[in-house]
């Protein structure tokens, strides 16, 4: 298990979807989250990104 510094949870590095989600840049309209992994939860008053960008 790996723990990911983004969301502070742990995920297993054999399984590729996990480490995809916990590694990979992603492709967001939102400038706050745009190139965070996909398990970084973006949430504020003017976001309403909930991570599966």
């Amino acid at each position: 298990m790996t723990n990911c510094t983004t969301c502070r949870t742990d995920y297993d590095e054999t399984d590729t979807e996990a480490v995809k989600e916990h590694t990979e840049p992603s492709k967001c309209s939102c400038k706050r989250c745009n190139g965070s992994p996909r398990c970084y939860t973006c949430t504020s008053s003017f976001c309403y990104c909930t991570g599966g960008h």
